[in-house]
């Protein structure tokens, strides 16, 4: 009967652990889901990725054409002295 009643005890306080964990857990759960929909926000405001039909996202950065192309001169010629 003692051992009856301290099964039944020590049951309860694990339940009681498993209980707090589950909590915990969930509650972690429901941060993540807020941070990403505070991050969706911003994206939504600020969009960092353009989307097109065709190619999906878009994360290219020199496929823009809209000033003059310099050309590399190539390493500096020095003239010799004295001549």
């Amino acid at each position: 009967m003692i051992r009856l009643i301290a099964g039944m005890l020590i049951a309860g306080g694990l339940a009681g652990a498993v209980d707090r964990d589950m909590q915990r857990a969930i509650a972690w759960e429901r941060f993540k889901d807020r941070a990403a929909a505070r991050q969706a926000e911003k994206e939504r405001r600020h969009p960092s990725v353009t989307y097109d039909n065709q190619n999906g996202a878009n994360r290219s950065t020199d496929d823009q054409k809209d000033g003059k192309t310099v050309k590399d001169p190539g390493p500096r010629q020095y003239r010799e002295r004295g001549k």
